[in-house]
């Protein structure tokens, strides 16, 4: 018996439920003990289904397994009450259970004796023997109904509290567009005057119009009739088989469709062909391939356990989150060919981490769903990964405040690569604007590394930026030059000054400012008209030149401090 259940006997009792599928309750017989009355076709008249009930999701398959294990074996090797009978039908547990134990080792000769098969529409008596209606029945069932076999009666007369005939007892309910129908067993005799638990003689006439809505279809009987009837992950020989058709065939369509496209965008020069071909040939291709077999997937007749597996949607959402990630790094190409084109080099680096984000979001995002696809909580997850992301901010708290700085550096630009800039006590060429720290190139040749965030925060003074250099000095002429010689002087520098191609007349000046110590001293404020400091430093050096003529024919001289040291000992010097 314990072989039974490892061997996943629980998952046939559960999805393979012969539970005497009767849809609209049949006539009431005149005898409760023994109804003999046959059952006609208008009789049993069962609404149509327009779709199948809702596929459990994998988290309820694998709890139901562990669950049912126990319970099965428990039920199984449970004492039955009641007169003996051979089949063990002596109540609606029992008897639903050996009809399982039949369906599953493929006895369908011995699953007939679970049917009521009296008194049937004289078309159907016709049409099928009691094995094919079996048959049908555990596909009808297999696809469409799942029951719970604790809650059966294990009374040989049944649940007599559920407000229904005293032969007739409740299996479940199956809700229906039409409305909630019962799914029933009958109490019927045996032919010795014992009673024992059947399917319901009108499930049993309704098979065939189950069978059209819930079967194989024509295609699926034959390729069943073909291949062994092995079951893998829910799926038979022949549904795997036709799965790998549908696929070659959506492949085939995804193809023809993409090839269309690529041709399309080879056309228009305005596309980046490579890129966007990548982009088609690949997860936009799965895609299509994908939503195909999606849309003929009913077509393999699957059951709740594979429907289960469908509703994951894991491949659909691999090939979505594919087909994002491959939009996101088209749409960060073009936004990094429109900043080459616009000079914004230095932006580009932003947009690797960037659109690394951006991914990282869409898979976590993906995650979460598939989990809800499988049936687990999604908000305890969520709360899972607020935590988790509390955690990693504060443990990454300095590499994000770098990481806002670099975005800071990037977006307001108050330096670029190349230029030569002044931070705090530093003065150097910005080498690298990096994510964690920004390098200065000193005149010293070593690197500085300043972290973003301190360099986004501090006082930045871009010396690239300069339209103009000031050049400021002071000329100290000798008190021994005379008020005039000092006016010429002042007056050929102006000259100079109006002259000079590389110097801004307007903002430069010269001017005799004070009497200093020891000199005449004039103050020489002017703009070289560069931003090349090579060339200002050019320039300075044909300023002081010409300058220095300007002195020397106004008679002029500069001058300097002296300061005389004398070495002699006190008793060496002269007396005074």
């Amino acid at each position: 018996m314990n072989k039974i259940i490892k061997s996943g006997y629980f998952l046939v009792l559960i999805y393979l439920l012969l539970s005497g599928v009767a849809f609209g309750a049949d006539e009431e017989l005149a005898d409760e003990e023994e109804p003999s009355e046959s059952v006609t076709e208008e009789q049993v008249i069962a609404p149509t289904l327009k779709e199948l009930p809702p596929a459990p999701t994998i988290k309820d398959v694998a709890e139901k397994q562990q669950a049912e294990e126990a319970t099965l074996k428990k039920l199984i090797d449970a004492p039955v009450a009641g007169p003996y009978d051979e089949h063990n039908r002596s109540t609606p547990r029992s008897s639903l259970i050996a009809l399982a134990l039949a369906v599953k080792d493929k006895d369908y000769e011995r699953a007939v004796n679970y049917l009521d098969l009296r008194n049937l529409p004289f078309s159907l008596e016709e049409e099928l023997n009691g094995q094919d209606l079996v048959r049908k029945l555990v596909i009808v069932a297999n696809r469409a109904m799942s029951i719970d076999f604790e809650d059966l009666s294990d009374d040989p007369l049944g649940h007599l509290d559920d407000s229904l005939p005293k032969y007739r007892d409740r299996v479940t309910t199956v809700k229906t567009k039409e409305g909630p129908v019962d799914i029933l067993m009958q109490r019927v005799p045996r032919g010795d005057g014992v009673f024992v638990w059947k399917i319901s003689n009108a499930t049993v006439a309704i098979i065939p119009r189950l069978d059209d809505e819930f079967g194989y279809g024509i295609i699926g009987n034959r390729l069943s009739e073909i291949f062994p009837h092995y079951v893998v992950f829910g799926f038979e020989v022949w549904q795997i088989v036709m799965m790998i058709g549908l696929l070659v065939v959506g492949y085939a369509i995804a193809y023809l469709i993409t090839f269309i496209i690529v041709k399309i965008l080879q056309i228009n020069e305005r596309f980046n062909k490579e890129r966007l071909q990548k982009f088609v040939v690949g997860p936009l291709r799965f895609l299509i391939m994908v939503i195909f077999f999606r849309a003929t997937f009913d077509m393999i007749a699957p059951s709740l356990v594979a429907r289960a597996l469908f509703e994951a949607q894991t491949f659909l959402l691999i090939a979505i989150v594919w087909v994002m990630l491959g939009v996101v790094d088209v749409v960060i190409a073009r936004f990094a060919d429109r900043m080459m084109k616009n000079g914004q080099h230095d932006a580009v680096v932003l947009l690797r981490p960037a659109a690394t984000g951006i991914k990282l979001i869409i898979i976590m995002i993906a995650i979460v769903s598939w989990m809800d696809n499988l049936g687990y909580e999604v908000t305890t997850i969520l709360a899972g990964l607020g935590v988790g992301g509390v955690a990693v901010a504060l443990a990454a708290q300095k590499s994000l405040e770098n990481l806002i700085g670099s975005i800071t550096i990037y977006a307001s630009q108050p330096v670029h690569v190349g230029d030569f800039c002044k931070f705090g006590e530093t003065l150097g060429t910005v080498q690298e604007i990096g994510l964690r720290a920004t390098q200065l190139r000193t005149l010293g040749r070593t690197v500085v590394h300043v972290p973003n965030a301190l360099f986004a925060a501090g006082a930045i003074e871009n010396l690239t930026q300069r339209d103009k250099i000031l050049y400021r000095t002071r000329l100290r002429l000798s008190y021994k030059d005379t008020p005039e010689q000092v006016r010429q002087v002042l007056a050929k520098i102006r000259e100079l000054i109006e002259q000079h191609e590389y110097i801004d007349e307007e903002s430069s000046r010269v001017r005799f400012i004070e009497f200093g110590e020891y000199a005449q001293e004039l103050e020489l404020f002017v703009y070289i008209k560069t931003m090349d400091f090579a060339e200002y430093l050019e320039q300075v050096e044909d300023v002081n030149l010409k300058i220095s003529d300007v002195i020397e024919s106004a008679g002029a001289h500069l001058t300097v401090p002296v300061k005389n040291i004398n070495l002699k000992q006190p008793s060496e010097l002269p007396a005074t």
